[in-house]
C-alpha cells in the first residue's frame, strides 16, 4: 500500500464517520464562542498581537514563529482589505484560534480512531478534550496552545500512518510537522520520544534500514524545530540577541520569585487534574491493562510520552502560576483512557452502546461539577485581566511619553504603546520591578524632567502573593515624594520641593482595602 493511497482512504473513512466527530467539534465550537475571552486573552496574547501586527518573532525561548507570522500574514491580509486598524486586530487572531479549535478537536479524534481502531472509543477521546476546563478557556484567547495541539495530532497522525504504510515520506512529514509545531509553541519538542520509539511500537525491526530512516526523521524534526530560530539568532535581525538575552535575564529574576521546589509537584498534579480528571484518575489502570493486553502499543506509547512530557514541567516556575502548560502533554492521555472506560464497561454491561452511553454520562457529569467548582473563580480573574482592554482610557489622561507605574496594567501599557497610541514608558510590575532601587529610578526621571504617574487603583496592586512585596514598597516610598492628583486613582509624582503638587495618594489605606 502506498502512502497517497492510505491517505486517501483514512480521508473516506473521515468524512464517512462525520457522525461521530461532528458532535465533539460542535461542542468545541460553541463552548469557545460562549467563553471566549472579553479581550484578546491571557497577558502574552497581548505581546503576541503586537508582535503580529510588527512582524517580529518573541523573545521568549525559540521565537514562537510559526505562530506569530502566521498572523502577520492574516494582518497584513485583513488591513489591506478590509481596513482593520491595529486596536482591532486582537479580534482576527482571537477567531482564529477559535476556528482552528473544533479542527484540534476532529485530529485529536482522528488520533484516537487510529490508536483504537473504535469510533466511540475516539469520540470518549474527543470529548474529553472537548470539555477539559483549560481546552475551552484556551479555546477562546488568542494564545498558542490550541495551533499547537492542532499541528500536534497532524503530525502525530501523518507518522504514525507512515509507520503503518511503510511511508518514508511520511515518516518524514510528520517529523518535520512535529518540528514546525515546536515554532508555536516549545512544548511539542516533548513528544519528540515519539519519533524514536513509535517505530518499536508500531512492530517495526530495528534494521539498518529502520534506523536510517528513524535517525533522518530525528533530524528532521532538530531542522524545522530550532532552524528558525537559528537563523534569526546567527543573522541578529533587528538586534534579536539583545532581546532574547533580556527575556532570558528577565526569567532569571522571575524563577527567583518563584523558586523550583518539591511542593511544586502538588501544584502541577493540582493543575493536572483540572485539566483532564478523569484521565490522571485512571492513566495508571488503563496503561497497565493496555500492557498487559498488548504490550508496548502506539496506544500506550502516547499516552506515556505525554504524561512524561506533563510531569516534566516541574522545571519550570510557570507551572505554579498558571494551568494552563498541562495541555502540553494531557490530550495524549485521552485516547487510552477513552479505550480502557469503554473496554471495561462493556465487561461490565455485555453491551458496547450500553457502555458508551454510561461512559457520556460520566464525562458530562464530571464536566458539569468541574464547571460549577472552577467558573466562578476563573471567570473573575477573566474580568479583572480583560480591563486592559478600556486601560487606554486612563492612558489619555497622562501624557503621551509619560513614564507609567500600573501595577499588573504594566502589560497593557506596554500594549498599547506597542499599537503605536503612545511612548509611554513603564517602571513595570513582575520581573522588571526595580525593588528597593524604586525612589533612585523615580528620582532620575524626574531629574531627566520625565513625568511619571502613579496608578494607585488597588486592582493592580494586590497586597498578598507575588506582588505584596511590591505593594508594601510603594506605600513606604509615599512620604518621600509629593503627588499631583489627575485622577481618583491617577497621580503624578513630584520632586519633595514642588510646593504646587498637595495631594496625597494614601496607598496605605487604598491598599489596605485591597488587601
Amino acid at each position: 500500500m502506498t502512502g497517497s493511497n492510505t491517505v486517501e482512504t483514512k480521508g473516506q473513512q473521515l468524512l464517512a464517520s462525520w457522525r461521530w466527530w461532528l458532535a465533539p467539534a460542535l461542542l468545541t465550537l460553541l463552548l469557545a464562542l460562549v467563553f471566549q475571552d472579553p479581550f484578546a486573552g491571557d497577558w502574552d496574547a497581548l505581546d503576541y498581537a503586537v508582535l503580529a501586527i510588527k512582524g517580529e518573532p518573541s523573545s521568549m525561548i525559540l521565537g514562537r514563529m510559526l505562530f506569530i507570522f502566521t498572523n502577520h500574514v492574516l494582518w497584513r491580509a485583513s488591513h489591506a482589505l478590509f481596513q482593520l486598524p491595529p486596536e482591532n486586530a486582537y479580534l482576527l487572531f482571537k477567531y482564529a484560534v477559535i476556528v482552528e479549535s473544533p479542527l484540534a478537536t476532529i485530529a485529536w479524534w482522528t488520533l484516537a480512531r487510529d490508536l483504537t481502531a473504535s469510533v466511540r472509543a475516539a469520540t470518549v477521546a474527543a470529548l474529553l478534550l472537548a470539555l477539559s476546563p483549560f481546552y475551552i478557556v484556551y479555546s477562546g484567547q488568542a494564545m498558542t496552545e490550541i495551533p499547537s495541539l492542532l499541528l500536534l495530532a497532524l503530525a502525530l497522525i501523518i507518522h504514525l500512518r507512515g509507520l503503518r504504510a511503510g511511508s518514508t515520506m511520511m515518516v518524514l512529514a510528520g517529523a518535520a510537522l512535529l518540528g514546525l509545531g515546536v515554532n508555536v509553541r516549545e512544548g511539542v519538542a516533548l513528544f519528540a520520544p515519539w519519533l524514536v520509539f513509535a517505530p518499536l511500537a508500531c512492530g517495526r525491526r530495528l534494521g539498518r534500514c529502520e534506523v536510517i530512516i528513524t535517525l533522518s526523521a530525528c533530524l528532521v524534526f532538530i531542522v524545522c524545530a530550532f532552524g528558525p530560530f537559528g537563523f534569526w539568532w546567527l543573522m541578529d535581525i533587528d538586534h534579536y540577541r539583545k532581546a532574547w538575552h533580556g527575556w532570558l535575564e528577565l526569567t532569571r529574576i522571575e524563577s527567583a520569585l518563584h523558586p523550583i521546589t518539591f511542593g511544586n509537584m502538588g501544584r502541577l498534579l493540582f493543575f493536572f487534574f483540572i485539566t483532564a480528571p478523569l484521565a490522571l484518575v485512571a492513566f495508571a489502570v488503563a496503561a497497565f491493562q493496555e500492557w498487559r493486553r498488548r504490550g508496548l502499543s502506539p496506544l500506550l506509547l502516547l499516552g506515556v510520552v505525554g504524561l512524561l512530557a506533563n510531569l516534566s514541567l516541574i522545571i519550570h516556575y510557570s507551572v505554579v502560576l498558571n494551568g494552563r502548560y498541562l495541555l502540553t502533554g494531557a490530550p495524549a492521555l485521552l485516547p487510552l483512557v477513552a479505550d480502557y472506560f469503554l473496554r471495561a464497561e462493556t465487561t461490565k454491561w455485555k453491551s458496547e452502546r450500553r457502555a458508551f452511553v454510561i461512559v457520556l454520562a460520566g464525562i458530562f457529569l464530571t464536566a458539569g461539577i468541574c464547571a460549577y467548582d472552577l467558573w466562578p473563580v476563573g471567570s473573575v480573574y477573566v474580568r479583572e485581566r480583560a480591563l486592559a482592554k478600556d486601560y487606554r482610557t486612563q492612558l489619555a489622561l497622562v501624557p503621551a511619553d509619560a513614564v507609567m507605574i500600573s501595577g499588573t496594567q504594566t502589560v497593557a501599557v506596554n500594549y498599547w504603546r506597542g499599537l503605536g497610541v503612545g511612548r509611554w514608558e513603564v517602571i513595570g510590575s513582575g520581573g522588571t520591578w526595580p525593588g528597593e532601587k524604586l525612589p533612585q529610578v523615580i528620582e532620575d526621571y524626574l531629574r531627566e524632567g520625565r513625568r511619571v504617574f502613579l496608578d494607585a487603583d488597588p486592582r493592580w496592586w494586590a497586597n498578598s502573593g507575588w506582588q505584596q512585596s511590591e505593594t508594601q514598597l510603594l506605600i513606604s516610598i509615599e512620604p518621600r515624594f509629593r503627588f499631583r492628583r489627575i485622577s481618583d486613582t491617577i497621580y503624578e509624582i513630584r520632586p519633595p520641593g514642588d510646593a504646587t503638587a498637595n495631594d496625597r495618594p494614601d496607598l496605605k489605606q487604598r491598599m489596605k482595602a485591597e488587601g
